[in-house]
């Protein structure tokens, strides 16, 4: 699935990856997470390799995946839940990440009342209640409509210059791409290699009228030509 495979990612860092379908970018990102296990070559954190899921990597898929029995409220704590973490500890520190994500008032609403955005935001809020030193995040807007995506966009740059983590950004957005990451890794189809590793050059923090600037646009242009390039109809 990956042929002549190398990334390196720095602490604190924003990455985004970004590729044709089927290519392994979720597959990448479970690897890293321990929830896979390579074919070959190894996965290193701090040096150390990754044999299984740990306390320091957390992820937040894209369908949410969130405990419809649980209110918001339990399904933040789950992890600190499954650590061992005792209630009241747990508690206050899932409420202070509801708050961090903008949804307090809703601690005691189940899934089911909330909306798709509300929800993700949940999802984000539990990943970031274990206080992961690694958020892994795979196309976590990806099932939203747009203006929800972009709001959430604007949320998640606003939680990362509060809580700063290293991020691994999966989506199939180049604008997304863009807005968010401090470089962007592109992969070709399969077997996956990397393309082109692109800084970002704009500094923070970021707002909308970026995506229309010369600078972004060029960007664009260049990503979406090597995607397109190696694109083809299913």
């Amino acid at each position: 699935m990956f042929e002549d495979f190398s990334l390196a990612v720095g602490n604190l860092e924003f990455v985004a990856i970004i590729g044709p379908s089927g290519c392994g970018k979720s597959t990448l990102l479970r690897i890293i997470n321990g929830l896979d296990a390579p074919d070959s070559g190894t996965i290193e954190i701090d040096g150390k390799p990754v044999t299984g899921p740990g306390a320091g990597r957390a992820m937040v898929f894209q369908g949410f995946d969130l405990f419809p029995w649980r209110t918001t409220l339990e399904n933040v704590a789950f992890g600190l839940e499954m650590q061992g973490v005792d209630k009241r500890k747990r508690t206050d520190t899932a409420r202070r990440y509801i708050h961090m994500v903008g949804l307090t008032g809703f601690e005691g609403s189940y899934p089911h009342q909330l909306s798709g955005g509300m929800q993700q935001r949940v999802g984000i809020a539990r990943a970031l209640a274990v206080q992961p030193s690694i958020l892994l995040m795979d196309e976590p807007f990806g099932a939203l409509d747009l203006q929800t995506r972009d709001l959430l966009q604007d949320e998640l740059l606003r939680i990362w210059q509060t809580d700063r983590k290293t991020v691994l950004f999966v989506t199939h957005s180049i604008e997304e791409a863009i807005y968010l990451a401090d470089r962007i890794i592109v992969l070709s189809p399969r077997p996956a290699r990397i393309e082109r590793d692109i800084g970002v050059p704009f500094a923070r923090p970021r707002d909308e009228a970026l995506k229309t600037s010369p600078a972004f646009l060029e960007i664009r242009r260049e990503i979406w030509g090597l995607l397109k390039q190696e694109a083809t109809v299913p």
